[in-house]
């Protein structure tokens, strides 16, 4: 970690109560939520510094006496945000976990349809790398032959591995490499761009899985240095969702790896009970914003996280995962 700049002043750490006159001192009211269930819920449930950062989706007054205070925001809305993006983050880890699992059962039945010998495709891929990546790889196999959950596998096959027990050991980060391996030996373009929209699925997995925020980031109308994959681009054309509201949500970094969660997932999970589960997931998500709908603005400067969620329900439904 870096050395702290000393010209920086650091904040103190705040008590609970003490939490709640910082949040009062803002112009956040506590008329849906008292303080005291307030203060119940930041000891107990939700720490401050999470809480909080939900505050960039609503507005402050510019200039005059009240100059940097939130405008119409109460307690209620910054918990009732932290909850929702909770569920957010279970619905899409499970629905990430789900694509890894789908794409490792495709690349093996793409390999034997294509008459691939087991072991020598493991043995190509290891070769092709180069002497750092393909010992980060070899280390990655040995830490899951520590594993009580894959060490079987490793110690029967350590030494002589076939693609169904390398895949069964290794990482979502070397799964994705070797797809792009197998997409250049075989020449196929669907697949590489596959190896594309892996990387976005595993950035939302690693988000949901170390439980960062997700909603807070809707507000940022900083575009994406990476150009949203044309697979993607094209699938939520093909949903209907309109080419104004693409152009608004698809630009931005987050709402870019949900949405390339939302196709891969609708491409590669069959019909079933993982996909069954992820809808009825997502459902439950959607009709809680519609039963909140008093706490989350629809219009105005306020309705950055209602309109997030009714483009993510829009392309959710029109790639045939909604009823």
């Amino acid at each position: 970690m870096a050395k702290a700049d000393a010209s920086v002043k650091r904040k103190p750490a705040l008590t609970v109560e003490q939490q709640i006159d910082h949040l009062k001192e803002k112009g956040v009211k506590f008329e849906h939520s008292s303080e005291r269930q307030a203060a119940d819920y930041l000891a107990h449930k939700c720490n401050f510094f999470k809480l909080a950062s939900y505050r960039k989706l609503f507005s402050k007054y510019q200039g005059g006496e009240q100059d940097g205070r939130y405008i119409a925001l109460d307690f209620a809305q910054l918990r009732l945000l932290a909850s929702l993006d909770q569920q957010l983050r279970a619905a899409l880890l499970s629905m990430t976990l789900d694509i890894e699992h789908f794409q490792k059962v495709e690349i093996l039945g793409e390999a034997m349809e294509r008459g691939e010998d087991g072991y020598a495709i493991v043995s190509d891929y290891m070769t092709s790398l180069d002497s750092s990546n393909r010992d980060y790889r070899f280390r990655e196999l040995r830490m899951s032959g520590r594993s009580p959950y894959s060490a079987g596998v490793y110690d029967k096959y350590f030494d002589d591995m076939p693609v169904w027990a390398f895949l069964e050991l290794t990482s979502f980060g070397t799964l994705i490499d070797f797809v792009r391996f197998c997409a250049e030996r075989w020449g196929d373009k669907a697949l590489f761009a596959s190896h594309y929209d892996l990387k976005g699925v595993k950035s939302v997995r690693n988000c949901a899985a170390h439980g960062s925020c997700m909603i807070n980031s809707f507000a940022d109308q900083k575009s994406s240095m990476i150009r949203i994959a044309k697979s993607v681009a094209r699938a939520a054309s093909a949903a209907k969702v309109s080419k104004a509201t693409r152009s608004k949500w698809m630009s931005r970094p987050a709402m870019q790896q949900i949405a390339t969660v939302l196709v891969t997932y609708a491409r590669i999970v069959p019909a079933g009970g993982s996909r069954n589960r992820a809808k009825a997931e997502l459902n439950e998500i959607f009709g809680r914003v519609e039963e909140n709908a008093p706490m989350l603005p629809s219009n105005g400067p306020d309705s950055t996280a209602w309109a997030a969620f009714a483009f993510i329900k829009s392309l959710t439904r029109g790639l045939g995962m909604l009823e």
